[in-house]
């Protein structure tokens, strides 16, 4: 499945551990580092990759803990960003723009901040403009349990629910297997360790959000999931001043919502996704 979407799977080391990464496009292409999901890897812009790489030198790697890299501690924002500044310097990227996805857009920001002369913009998608410990209803312990405990009959099971989820059409068939292994009950279970979801979920939980995102210097275009489809007034009224915080703590970012979208923009509205990272790039 990596090499039907990457032109190349890349490994590199960091001290003691190993962190994989798919690349695609030209060489000599503006590069676009992809950062997922949690839980996610690389794969969860498969079905974007190929319209990505047309115009893009796209590097996609494996966060800390998931898919093919190493599932070593520790298991943290500041830790993710050491690894990213590793992958710059392996694939000599002078000037990229990340493009990440929920959790991953902190550390995203933090190597923004980290590094200003190679990050070139930010995009955001849905994540990284709040702390996660103040969105209504979120509780650590639990989400930590229902993750760690989940449970799909095969790859293919878990492909569907996720389909029926997010409306997945441009999803190949056997994306999910990185995310996922074979358990001893006999069933497949996410590949990241109950450590990791509640260690990444504390760090989300508990960023400074205020002084993070004033330290950001470069252009930011922050793509929402659309409010509409949250499940109570209370969670709206949150992100629509979570990202009104943002916008007044970081001055230059764009922010725009895409219709009848949910939280994984580039899964259930990947071409209004793409059209909105191309027009942001091309201005």
């Amino acid at each position: 499945m990596n090499q039907m979407i990457f032109g190349r799977i890349k490994r590199i080391a960091v001290g003691d551990d190993m962190l994989e990464y798919g690349v695609a496009g030209a060489h000599d292409a503006p590069a676009l580092l992809l950062l997922h999901a949690i839980r996610n890897t690389k794969l969860l812009f498969a079905g974007i990759m190929p319209a990505l790489a047309e115009k893009y030198r796209v590097i996609a790697v494996d966060l800390r803990g998931h898919g093919q890299s190493s599932v070593a501690e520790p298991y943290t924002f500041e830790q993710i960003t050491r690894d990213l500044m590793c992958v710059l310097e392996a694939e000599k990227l002078d000037q990229v723009t990340i493009l990440a996805a929920s959790f991953s857009a902190v550390p995203a920001q933090m190597l923004a901040v980290r590094e200003p002369q190679r990050i070139s913009s930010l995009i955001l998608l849905d994540g990284g403009y709040y702390c996660l410990e103040e969105v209504p209803g979120f509780d650590l312990k639990s989400v930590v349990s229902r993750l760690a405990g989940t449970r799909f009959a095969s790859v293919e099971d878990a492909e569907h629910q996720f389909a029926q989820r997010y409306d997945a059409k441009w999803m190949p068939m056997g994306w999910m297997q990185d995310e996922l292994q074979h358990m001893a009950d006999g069933r497949y279970g996410y590949r990241l360790p109950k450590a990791a979801f509640a260690a990444y979920f504390q760090e989300y939980a508990a960023h400074s959000t205020e002084q993070l995102f004033k330290q950001i210097t470069c252009p930011v275009l922050l793509l929402l999931a659309d409010e509409k489809l949250l499940p109570d007034e209370e969670q709206k009224r949150f992100y629509r001043e979570a990202a009104h915080s943002y916008q007044r703590a970081v001055p230059q970012v764009i922010v725009k919502t895409i219709p009848d979208s949910q939280h994984l923009l580039m899964v259930t509205n990947p071409q209004e996704t793409l059209n909105e990272i191309n027009r942001f790039l091309h201005k």
